[in-house]
């Protein structure tokens, strides 16, 4: 699924404005690196509305249904009076929020202030029983819109959340988490292709290989994920099927790891293991060659060896998913690739992405403290006052301030 991001507001339309800082300046910075974030899982990203540009509404959702994207994330922050706080996310009267739901959950282990998850229905009588929204309800059906405020910028708090870094690689990367999960939750019912890209991170394979395999040497998923990019398969379910077929590189079986044979080609019986290879490198592709056989008709990458003398043995193309190769890679097979896309599953859930530790509160200069102490060496405060920034002056104060302040203006009089 590709997922298109709005930066929400720009150019003449700032958004919210809070602390000196305006909303479409913030937005942007969060979808940029909810962008980067998606990509590194893999997520295919449209970034075309991720800019200061000024976009009517008609404008906007027509660029958003004409990306091809099934999914649309628009940034946004929020404000209120200064009192309400917390992350929000706003999805369409029409659907259940399962995608909403998802990506909430997620930011809610951050230990982020948390607010609600909504819809809301328009009382305009033009759009009456339609979404509120006009981001959501123009782009609905054909198009999947959320708008999340990851917080409100108004409030003291949260703008200090908003603007710190750390906690925006926080907050990014659990909405990129949810937004994953949501869409394999979405395609899990449908065959996987053996061409295409990988889902998991090499370094999520390699976590997972050494939890099960001390003293496997990881290094051989960086094999997968080189050679598979020339083949175009995907490297992630490739050495998936490479820890099925040799027990977490622990080689169990018949095949032994000498071999080098990674996904027990041509092995039937003790008496007959199967093929060998002279390099870990030259088995890993003969592996490979053995799925692009299976997934495709077309001749091998240009400047490629062949390395499987079993490839001119499988019909060409007959198994061009992971779910086709039941009864064809392993017999009777049932239940074969299934497994191996299953295996993916469980590692994206139980190797995710590390998300930061809590971050501690950045201890940011009070936004007032510069007039505090420019008061004071004008003379025009006597006292420090840096401790109470926050609390209310008392008429007392305020009169005191506005007397000194005439005395100023009226001294050279």
């Amino acid at each position: 699924m590709k997922v298109i991001i709005d930066s929400g507001h720009g150019g003449r339309e700032p958004g919210a404005v809070a602390f000196g800082v305006k909303e479409k300046d913030i937005n942007i910075i969060y979808a940029n690196l909810l962008a980067r974030e998606l990509e590194n899982l893999n997520i295919e990203v449209d970034k075309s509305l991720i800019n200061d540009n000024y976009y009517s509404p008609n404008e906007l959702t027509e660029r958003i249904k004409k990306s091809g994207a099934s999914i649309c994330i628009s940034c946004h922050n929020n404000s209120f009076n200064g009192t309400a706080r917390g992350f929000e996310i706003i999805h369409s009267i029409h659907t259940e929020g399962a995608l909403a739901t998802q990506v909430f959950d997620e930011v809610k282990k951050t230990n982020h202030h948390m607010r609600r998850i909504f819809s809301k229905k328009s009382t305009a009588s033009s759009t009456i029983n339609q979404d509120y929204y006009y981001i959501i309800r123009l782009t609905y059906p054909q198009v999947e819109t959320i708008i999340i405020e990851f917080g409100f910028m108004d409030n003291k708090e949260d703008f200090e959340k908003l603007t710190d870094p750390k906690w925006q690689k926080r907050l990014t990367t659990a909405t990129a988490i949810g937004i994953s999960k949501y869409i394999s939750s979405k395609t899990s019912t449908r065959k996987t292709n053996i061409i295409g890209e990988p889902l998991l991170r090499a370094s999520q394979l390699k976590s997972s290989l050494l939890a099960s395999n001390s003293s496997a040497d990881p290094s051989i998923v960086d094999i997968y994920y080189n050679l598979a990019r020339i083949y175009g398969i995907r490297a992630d379910l490739a050495f998936i099927q490479c820890i099925h077929e040799t027990g977490w590189l622990k080689f169990p079986g018949i095949v032994k790891a000498r071999q080098n044979n990674f996904a027990g080609l041509g092995a039937s019986s003790s008496a007959n293991p199967g093929l060998s290879f002279p390099t870990v490198s030259a088995g890993v592709e003969a592996h490979l060659q053995h799925l692009y056989a299976y997934a495709t008709k077309k001749s091998l990458p240009a400047g490629r060896t062949l390395h499987n003398p079993r490839f001119s043995l499988v019909i060409r193309g007959s198994a061009p998913n992971w779910e086709d190769l039941n009864g064809k890679w392993a017999v009777p097979g049932v239940g074969y690739g299934e497994k191996i896309v299953s295996m993916q599953k469980t590692i994206l859930e139980k190797y995710l992405p590390t998300i930061p530790e809590n971050p501690p509160l950045p201890k940011t200069e009070h936004w007032a403290k510069p007039c505090h102490d420019e008061l004071i060496r004008a003379g025009l405060l006597v006292n420090d006052h840096t401790d109470s920034l926050d609390e209310p002056a008392s008429k007392a104060i305020v009169f005191c301030l506005i007397n000194r302040l005439r005395k100023e203006l009226t001294k050279n009089d």
